[in-house]
């Protein structure tokens, strides 16, 4: 195994992701045609959204935590106070059990003026429980489930209006940035990442009909495309696409399996 990680390190990128969509993508499970007729279907609808001209709907970016505050402060906070239409924009976040807890709680209680719902808990941290407590705790009709390590773009706000429609969810694919890159769109900077299903929006309605997440994940991986099928399953559309301006920050790697 030790050998097998090294070995890792020298294939090209490009070649692991034609090769884990070969042996190994969850979208074997509801088939090719299934899958690619998917994604098309979801952007007819999108397509046909676009003749929508209705106002733009409240939106609740909900987030489970814990000792995670200074990336959640200075990612997914600064991006916030930046964002067009921040005054539809509801935080909910539900921290367990983090260590600094109390200065996070008064630095998001002196820099965001909007609506807030925080909860702290000493339960155990897992992603799949905490993400729902944030998003059940949550009050506007659209929700958006956001890692704390996010730079999120101007017009996100707008764009989950786009997407996010009775048929469809919208699961867009981030930039991740390599180690001390700045947020910039370039091959040097890092690489987009459309493997990773882990955030996504939705309307309250639709993620409460498919369950939420599975809380049988403990660790992370596998709760994202769980959650995928599931929306596929119950007759939604999952929509992809690149999303400009949304950067997943470098950390090491959560997985038990990886540095």
């Amino acid at each position: 195994m030790i050998i097998f990680n090294i070995l890792k390190q020298y294939i090209p990128l490009a070649f692991k992701r034609i090769a884990w969509y070969i042996f190994k993508s969850h979208q074997r499970k509801i088939g090719w045609v299934s899958s690619w007729g998917t994604e098309i279907a979801g952007n007819l609808y999108f397509l046909a959204k676009l003749a929508d001209r209705s106002s733009l709907q409240p939106v609740s970016i909900c987030t489970g935590i814990k000792n995670r505050s200074e990336n959640y402060l200075n990612s997914v906070l600064s991006s916030v106070i930046e964002m067009d239409h921040s005054e539809l924009v509801e935080l909910s976040i539900y921290d367990c059990g983090s260590e600094d807890f109390t200065r996070f709680e008064a630095a998001l209680d002196q820099n965001w003026k909007g609506k807030l719902k925080l909860t702290y808990s000493h339960e155990e941290f897992t992603r799949s429980s905490s993400f729902n407590q944030a998003i059940r705790q949550s009050t506007h009709p659209l929700i958006f489930a956001c890692d704390a390590d996010m730079l999120l773009p101007k017009d996100l706000v707008q764009e989950i209006n786009r997407f996010v429609s009775r048929k469809t969810v919208w699961f867009p694919i981030c930039f991740w940035l390599d180690k001390d890159k700045a947020a910039r769109i370039a091959p040097e900077h890092g690489h987009w990442h459309p493997v990773g299903k882990g955030m996504f929006a939705s309307s309250r309605k639709q993620f409460d009909e498919i369950g939420g997440f599975d809380e049988n994940y403990i660790t992370w991986g596998g709760e994202d495309w769980d959650i995928w099928l599931r929306f596929w399953k119950a007759g939604f559309y999952p929509v992809r696409t690149k999303c400009q301006g949304l950067f997943h920050r470098w950390h090491p790697s959560l997985k038990p399996d990886k540095e």
